[in-house]
């Protein structure tokens, strides 16, 4: 008795051989695609460096996973005196400067600061031509990036 004369469909109408499985194109890239790298370890003073492990930074749902990542860090665990270590970055999109920006806004919301750090000079003259390094602090290193969150004090009280 077939499987359709008991009731099922039958699954290879005519007796042919079954399809093989589709194989990717040449030069296509079948692998799941991996969450942006990113590290996070805060510091002295409740300071968070977030290092950005990717070295380029275009694909626009790269983008957008280190955008909500970032986002999370404030608004899930109120990490608002922020530096974001870019000194393994050597290109990054446009729709990185807007990821920057929101983050920027929002940790300003909460009163906190983000500070920019090792910026490779091509990544730099990005945010030179946009004045977003007028907006956004950017230190040579990352000590002076997490000293700079110290407690300001008046000049006439130092030692």
């Amino acid at each position: 008795m077939s499987n359709s004369a008991q009731g099922q469909p039958n699954q290879n109408p005519g007796n042919k051989p079954p399809l093989p499985p589709l194989k990717p194109l040449v030069g296509q890239n079948t692998a799941p695609k991996a969450r942006p790298k990113i590290s996070t370890i805060v510091q002295k003073d409740n300071v968070a460096v977030v290092t950005i492990l990717e070295s380029r930074i275009l694909d626009e749902s790269n983008v957008n996973e280190i955008g909500r990542q970032l986002m999370e860090l404030v608004t899930k665990q109120y990490m608002i005196k922020m530096v974001i270590d870019l000194g393994e970055v050597k290109y990054l999109s446009s729709a990185v400067l807007r990821q920057f920006i929101a983050l920027y806004k929002q940790i300003k919301q909460e009163n906190g600061d983000l500070k920019l750090c090792r910026v490779n000079p091509e990544v730099r003259e990005v945010f030179k031509i946009t004045q977003l390094d007028k907006m956004i602090e950017i230190k040579d290193d990352l000590e002076s990036a997490v000293n700079s969150f110290k407690k300001k004090s008046w000049g006439f009280l130092q030692r």
